[in-house]
């Protein structure tokens, strides 16, 4: 029970140095209340009111039957801004918290009946203030305020708003608790990752953590965690990775790989595998890195198809080049060009140069170039296949080119737009065989035509001549006849050791034999063909060779025919024969028109001839000296020539000694 001080007329220095709700207090007219006016107050009510104005903490009392207010400065600031505090002062709390009044009334009856005290902490009492109800948190006890003489006088509500912490705790446990969920879902999505992610901490690189895809790559269990790599994986020694690991936790600096190779052990045996990795440094406070972080994509597949791709790649394009064929690409969209070096060059453009395809139709022959631009159109509009024939005029050095050109249209896919493509292969060699072909037709149905055409002649006359008596005369048809004969042998002949070579089917009767013997009947089996050419054969001894003898004859023959042909009437045709102890060596020698130094190099290929406006006129097909060269060389024999425009030319061929 609190003292009863005297006189109660002195009350008002109970209430000084209470701030502005002492003032408030004092000033108030309590005339009108229950409790009446303060000198009648009880000394126990005035200093229960004294310590609550005069405390720091916030303090509350209700008094009387009623349950008048009384409150402090500390607690004013818990009643809002809207102007009730000062009207909140001794009012009946019923009248002035309907809002709470039910749950803390129990709380009031319990004090008042000499119950224990009540302590709250953190409830919720909603209550009306700033012109609506607001959630607010308290923490407060009401405890029984005695009046003398010893009875009952009220309730004393020590109180703290507590709305603020609560609110932060509740803001807390809910940050904590999303954080917790995030977590939770950030340990299921790396457990589950489609990538490798471990934790490896300190130089001995202990596995902390590892999830599902690390494991299973691998090719381990949740038994390797807790222990270190290299004991897990002993087969990393002498491999890039664990050094990379160290210089990471030495710098602090994070390492990314690309395509790194590696070997680990699958089932008893190293497997090759490809990744792309980070290994992230994880830091303590002070900057220093304690563990690091792995994120690795498995790669294996995607390189081992990759490099597929390239070796195929790389094979095509080998393949292109020792084909010696240029490609090129048009960009339907853009109309862009692109050429290689070698499309370039067939049309006479150096490989640094620019080109469009307008460029590469300047180039095409007159006569072709609307065929071609026709069949470009065609193709891009019908995605038919673009194959054309066409000659084309270079542009640096006017030279006719013989190509072929093949290409399609390609259908726009993701990455790539609709192009037209292809390659240009050139055939001027095949192209050139061609024409020789059909020249070659045409020369041999006149070649054989005129020696059966003269056959013919003799064989009538002699018919028309059989009964006269003069001998003479059919002597002299039959040995014509036999000529023509041997002419038409000799180029069929020709005909038949061509088609032999090509295939590779020439067939040698090797025998010994005196090769000046075959040179003398040689050119008496010429001599009667000829009417104003001599040849003569200055000393040839005996020369035992072993070849094919009547191969040998075409080869002796040929060059004679040719020195025949290709000298002015009346001239003279030399032959000398040579050995020594490993060759036999034979020359003839003509006083011709001579045969240019640019066409020497060309004299033994297949169908070709010295065009000059000397030989229009010259029969032939361009495969003598062809033949004559590979006959030698299947003997191991050599043939050249030496000659001067104007003076002549000495062919000589060798052949080895007999043995």
């Amino acid at each position: 029970m609190l003292p009863d001080p005297s006189p109660k007329s002195n009350y008002t220095h109970y209430l000084e140095g209470g701030g502005e709700m002492g003032q408030l207090i004092r000033d108030y007219d309590w005339s009108k209340t229950a409790i009446g006016a303060p000198e009648q107050w009880s000394q126990s009510l005035l200093t229960t009111i004294s310590l609550i104005i005069s405390s720091r903490f916030p303090m509350f009392l209700w008094w009387g039957d009623e349950l008048l207010q009384f409150y402090n400065d500390a607690y004013r600031k818990s009643l809002g801004n809207d102007g009730k505090h000062p009207a909140a002062l001794g009012q009946c709390g019923a009248d002035c918290w309907p809002e709470i009044w039910p749950t803390v009334q129990p709380m009031i009856d319990q004090a008042l009946a000499g119950g224990a005290a009540t302590w709250c902490e953190d409830i919720l009492l909603p209550i009306f203030r700033n012109n609506q109800i607001e959630n607010v948190y308290w923490t407060f006890s009401f405890s029984k305020v005695k009046d003398a003489p010893g009875k009952t006088g009220g309730v004393l509500v020590i109180c703290s708003e507590t709305t603020e912490k609560v609110n932060a705790d509740q803001k807390m446990e809910k940050t904590l608790a999303e954080l917790a969920d995030r977590e939770s879902k950030i340990r299921y999505m790396l457990q589950d990752a489609p990538v490798s992610i471990a934790m490896f901490t300190g130089y001995n690189f202990i596995i902390e953590s590892a999830n599902k895809q690390a494991l299973k790559e691998w090719g381990k269990g949740e038994e390797v965690i807790g222990k270190p790599l290299v004991h897990v994986s002993p087969e990393l020694n002498g491999q890039p990775f664990l050094k990379l690991l160290k210089d990471v936790m030495d710098t602090g600096i994070p390492y990314y790989g690309n395509e790194v190779r590696g070997l680990l052990k699958q089932q008893y045996k190293l497997e090759e595998f490809y990744a792309n990795f980070v290994y992230q440094p994880m830091k303590d406070e002070n900057g220093k890195t304690k563990s690091i972080l792995m994120v690795a994509n498995v790669i294996t597949e995607q390189v081992a198809a990759r490099k597929k791709v390239e070796q195929a790649e790389e094979m095509l394009r080998l393949s292109i080049e020792s084909a010696n064929v240029g490609t090129w690409r048009l960009d339907i969209e853009s109309n862009t060009f692109i050429a290689s070096p070698r499309m370039k060059e067939l049309f006479g453009y150096s490989a640094e140069e620019e080109v469009t395809l307008a460029d590469t139709l300047n180039q095409v022959h007159e006569d072709y170039r609307q065929q071609v631009a026709d069949a470009i159109i065609k193709s891009i509009a019908s995605g038919k296949d673009f194959s054309v024939e066409h000659p084309v005029l270079g542009r640096d050095h006017q030279n006719i080119r013989w190509v072929r050109a093949l290409g399609r249209i390609y259908s726009m896919e993701a990455g790539h737009p609709a192009h037209f493509s292809g390659m240009m292969l050139d055939i001027t060699e095949q192209k050139q065989d061609e024409i020789r072909k059909n020249d070659f037709i045409g020369m041999v149905s006149h070649e054989l035509k005129t020696p059966l055409t003269s056959l013919n002649g003799y064989l009538q006359l002699m018919m028309l001549k059989l009964k006269e008596p003069n001998g003479d005369f059919m002597a002299s048809c039959l040995k014509k006849a036999n000529v023509q004969v041997k002419k038409m042998s000799s180029m069929i002949n020709g005909f038949l050791n061509l088609s032999r070579l090509e295939s590779g089917k020439i067939h040698l009767n090797m025998e010994h034999f005196d090769l000046g013997q075959l040179i003398r009947e040689t050119i008496e089996e010429t001599n009667p063909t000829l009417h104003q050419h001599t040849i003569s054969l200055n000393t040839c001894a005996e020369i035992t060779v072993h070849a094919d003898r009547d191969k040998i004859g075409s080869v002796v023959s040929n060059l004679l025919s040719n020195a025949v042909k290709y000298s002015p009437k009346g001239k003279k045709i030399e032959v000398n024969c040579q050995v020594t102890d490993l060759a036999a060596q034979i020359s003839i020698r003509d006083e011709g028109m001579g045969i240019k130094p640019q066409s020497l190099e060309k004299l033994f290929e297949r169908f070709f001839r010295v065009e000059t406006k000397h030989t229009e006129n010259i029969s032939g097909f361009g495969i003598g000296l062809y033949l004559c060269s590979e006959i030698l060389e299947h003997h191991k024999g050599k043939i050249w020539v030496e000659s001067e425009v104007g003076v002549g030319s000495t062919f000589h061929f060798s052949l080895p000694r007999g043995t």
